[in-house]
Order: structure tokens, then sequence, then C-alpha cells
């Protein structure tokens, strides 16, 4: 009974720990050991049945460590937020359980521990596929505080650096249980490995280009009880326009205003805010992007986005829809195809997702204006970059949480975006947190979280196309491929009875 409760206590420390290490308190370290209480389990696991309550338990925990934050959301109410954190938990560990699961198949044909970190980065890389996928709770986000080390995503994407992580509990696990030269040896070449190539790729790389478009970034800090009260929405533009105004000159080139700036539809049937953003432009060569709700009728239908604008002196040029949407919030997953399961949408709306990657064109510069949750997809801005972007651009609300560590874990997870394209990144948070970030993964700008301010800087946009955005994960489709070449070792015969 003892070493039963033991069992469960190591495994609950193990997921903590790992949580722990998401949130923004500087101790992404606890990652490098939170793995260590499991895996004596994990080298033992021959059960099926054990490896999906081992994965449970440890799934549960984890990601409730993680996002617990989810019942604190203040666009729902209390006990709608607290079911959604609760059902985002359980959805989430299903991850966890499949990763031991595999594991465990791959335990009993005999192989060893150190494809277990293949099996944990190929899971993470494909939970960021379909209506549920959230990449949100990699591991590999521990790491954003590491500068050198995260700079191999530039090669590897971040899902490699989860492999490490991994991989590195290992080796400090065979060294505990060792104690000898070689295995002492082998850890530290593991740990110092991805520092010493992170330094390479950086040190590999050029400063800024001659070109630069001067950006004009504003939070105007607009509680949600205010942007979304009745009769707001001529109050909601004249507050961001007065901000812009006071900042603006010649030299920007490029204003952004935040996810849902507008409240009303400008381009449908809101002439009076439309004409004054662009009579805010009259006077300056700028452009703006700006996130505007929008809606078009297609046969009987009328369909919803969330999108964002982009607008000069002579109006509207054109737009974008979301792509990716938030699940429950945004839309409610299946009800393209069942119709009566948009009653059960907790959020603003049950939105259409947007299909077309836009790009947007300025001072002959190309770039994409994505939203909100798109910005922790590695795949959506690398496609974006792909596709000609030389520069990204991300517009946020995030009034929804009040308070750490949500914003702060959204916020930082766009530095992998920069380091994966080497692209700039703005940043554009309606109640923060704002940011300007360079090629290299260096805020160089930000404005904290419930602040009103805004941002003029200089970017510097490039048409440099990195390894990940030519080949994507490919060293991950390298694992998923051994990985199901190692299925086919036979089992051995202790281990089907």
């Amino acid at each position: 009974m003892i070493s039963k409760y033991y069992k469960v206590f190591k495994i609950l420390l193990s997921a903590i720990l790992m949580g722990l290490a998401q949130h923004p308190l500087g101790l992404g370290f606890l990652s490098y050991i939170a793995l260590l209480p499991l895996l004596s389990i994990l080298s033992k696991l021959r059960c099926y049945r054990q490896a999906a309550k081992i994965g449970l338990l440890w799934g549960l925990f984890y990601n409730l460590t993680v996002v617990y934050w989810l019942a604190f959301n203040i666009g729902t109410s209390q006990s709608i937020a607290f079911f959604t954190m609760i059902l985002s938990v359980i959805i989430l560990s299903s991850c966890s359980i499949i990763t031991f699961i595999i594991w465990c198949s791959l335990n009993r044909r005999g192989c060893s521990l150190i494809l277990f970190p293949a099996v944990w980065a190929s899971i993470e890389y494909l939970r960021g596929f379909g209506t549920l996928g959230f990449p949100w709770t990699s591991i590999a986000n521990t790491q954003l505080e590491y500068h050198l080390l995260i700079q191999n995503a530039e090669y590897t994407g971040m899902y490699v650096i989860s492999f490490w992580i991994v991989l590195l509990n290992i080796s400090i696990y065979k060294l505990i249980s060792d104690r000898n030269t070689e295995s002492l040896a082998k850890c530290l070449a593991i740990f110092m490995f991805p520092i010493l190539s992170g330094y390479a790729i950086i040190s590999s790389h050029s400063e800024n280009s001659d070109t630069s478009i001067r950006v004009l970034s504003i939070q105007p800090n607009i509680h949600l009880s205010e942007k979304w009260s009745r009769g707001s929405q001529n109050r909601v533009v004249t507050k961001i326009i007065n901000q812009t105004t006071t900042y603006l000159d010649s030299s920007v080139d490029l204003i952004i205003w935040p996810e849902t700036s507008t409240t009303s539809h400008v381009l449908q049937n809101d002439k009076y805010n439309y004409n004054r953003i662009v009579d805010m432009l009259q006077n300056s060569n700028a452009s703006l992007i700006a996130g505007i709700p929008f809606y078009e009728r297609k046969k009987e239908n009328i369909e919803h986005y969330n999108s964002v604008g982009y607008f000069n002196k002579e109006g509207v040029i054109d737009y974008y829809h979301k792509i990716r949407l938030v699940p429950g919030a945004e839309y409610v997953p299946l009800s393209d195809f069942i119709s009566s399961m948009s009653y059960f949408n907790f959020g603003l709306g049950n939105f259409s997702h947007g299909n077309d990657f836009k790009l947007f064109d300025i001072n002959n510069n190309k770039f994409a204006s994505l939203i909100c949750m798109e910005s922790i997809f590695p795949s959506l801005s690398r496609k974006f970059t792909a596709e000609g972007a030389n520069f990204l651009v991300y517009v946020v609300n995030d009034g929804w949480y009040e308070t750490a560590p949500e914003p702060q874990q959204h916020s930082s997870r766009v530095i992998y975006r920069a380091i994966e394209t080497r692209k700039p990144v703005i940043r554009c948070a309606n109640t923060g947190i704002s940011m300007v970030i360079d090629q290299f993964g260096n805020i160089q700008h930000h404005i904290d979280l419930n602040k009103e301010g805004s941002i003029v800087a200089n970017i510097y946009p490039n048409s440099y196309k990195t390894f990940y955005v030519r080949y994507g994960d490919i060293f991950i489709y390298l694992m998923i491929v051994g990985i199901i070449l190692s299925m086919f070792k036979s089992i051995k015969y202790e281990d089907y009875v």
C-alpha cells in the first residue's frame, strides 16, 4: 500500500514540477528534472491499463497546473468558466495518455528508454492539429527565457526542444543510476550541445537589414465591460483614435490596433466610424491594421468572422479572416455539420473559419496579420512566411484575463515564432502585453499588462527563409517514422503473459 501511494506521489510531483516550469516565475529549469520521478515507473511499464492510468493522472495535474486560469475568464459566468477549465484539462490529458500507451507498447518490445523523447515530441506535434489543436502546453514553452537554447528553433522548430528536455531528463536519470564518468560525459554533452549550437546559429546571422518600417502599435487598455457595453462603439473608437493621433507623425508607416479594436461592423453598417478611421489617415502616409468584426451573406446564410482590416487614406484595402478559432469561445466544434451544436456556444458567437493565407503589402514588403491564439501555432506562422511574409503582426485582445499568468504565457509564445521564421514580430494587445520582437527573439519594446500605452519602433523586414520555414518539422517526421518502425519489433513472450 505504501509503495502504491509513493508511486502516485511521484507521478503528481513530476506533473506539478513540469507545470510550474510553464509559469512566468523563472522556473523553466525545473523541466530538466521534472520527469525524473516518472522515469523509474516508465522504465518498468508493461501494462496498457497502467499506462493509461498514469497518463491520465499525470495529464490532469500537469494541465491543471498550467491552464487553471481558464476558470477566471471574466467574459463568461464563473460556472461556465470553471466547466470550460475542467473540460479542457480532461481533453488535454488525452495526449499524455496516448504518449504513455505508445511508450508502453515500445517498452514491451524491448525498446530503449532513449526512444521515449521521440514519442513525447511526436505527440506534442500531432496535438497541434485538428479542431481541438492546442500547442499552448508544449513543454518547449518552458525554455523561452533561455535565449541561446531556443535559437535552435530556426532549424528544428519548437517540438525538438521538447525532445531535448525529455532526453536531458533521461540522461540525468541514467547519471543518478549509473554514477560513472561515461554517464556524466553524456549528460554534459546533451546539456551543452543546444546551447553551443544556438550560439553558433545566432553568430552566423548578420544584423538588421537596411530596409526599415516604422510602426506605431496602440495598446488602449479598454476593459471588457467597457468595450462590450451598450452603445460603446463610438466611445471605443474615439479613445483609440485620440491615442493614435497623439503619436502619429509623418515618419510612421504602419499603425496597428488590437483585435476587435472596433466592436461595430465598420465595413458593413457603421459608416460613421469607418469615415472617422479614414479621416484619421488623411494627413499621413501611414496604413492601418485594425481588428474588426466582419460578416458577409452567402446564399441564404450570414457568416460572421473575426477579422483584421487593412486601411489607408483611400479606405479599406483588404482584410483577413481568422483561420484558427478558439473552440467553445469563437465557434462550436462540429457545428458546421450539426447545426444544433451551435446552441452550446459559450463565447461571443459562432464564427466561420477563414481559408485564405492573406498577405498585405507596405513599402514593397509583405506581411501577415494573425489574430490572438493563432500565435501559438508554429505551422500557421510558418505557412504565412513561406507564402512571402517579411514580418509578422499579431493582434490580440486578452481582456478576458486581468491577471497573470495567461497574458504572460500567451505573449511569450511569439518569441518562438520570431526565431522559427527569423522575422520581426509586432504583438499588439488591447490590455497587454504588447511587444516588438526582433528576428533573434529579443524583446525590443513592451507595454505591461493593464497599461495604456503606445510603441513607436523601427522594424527590419527580410525575405530570408529559414530551414524550418522551408522544411517544417522534418525532424519530427523522422521520429514518427522511427516509432512506427519500432512497432514492428516482436513482443517478448514474457510480456504476453
